[in-house]
């Protein structure tokens, strides 16, 4: 199956495939709701490599982009042994989905605000230049 062809709600989607482990599930027999929070996570970290952003990034310019909002939409259940896509869009902020590959079914998304922050007071500063030219809007919104 083409990944590309499940039903994204933007199009050119940066794409992580995960399979659903004992691990993940919860005392209700489904994927407990922080495991979709860390798939978010690692597609995240995943695309800024792609970037060319990386802690070492952050690091060498004394700031980091910080989540500060997180709107999460539940729309569907996961069990053990289903596979799932994930992707990522960055705009001025980053729109998750993860789909049900088998029923081609959106069963999570998440609206995810980020803003810059300093590594040495943890106050709020501009967003450096590679920031910005990296993080250009990749989806059509």
């Amino acid at each position: 199956m083409n990944l590309n062809n499940l039903s994204w709600k933007y199009s050119n989607p940066h794409i992580l495939k995960f399979k659903v482990v004992s691990d993940d599930i919860d005392i209700l027999g489904h994927v407990n709701n922080k495991v979709y929070l860390n798939w978010c996570e690692h597609v995240g970290w995943d695309h800024s490599a792609k970037l060319g952003i990386t802690p070492d990034t952050y690091k060498k310019n004394q700031c980091a982009c910080v989540v500060i909002r997180s709107e999460n939409n539940f729309s569907g259940s996961l069990f053990i042994d289903e596979i799932i896509k994930t992707d990522k869009k960055v705009r001025l902020s980053r729109f998750f989905q993860i789909i049900n590959i088998e029923k081609n079914q959106t069963v999570f998304t998440s609206n995810v605000d980020y803003a810059c922050v300093s590594l040495i007071n943890f106050k709020p500063v501009r967003m450096p230049e590679i920031y910005k030219n990296s993080y250009e809007v990749t989806c059509d919104v």
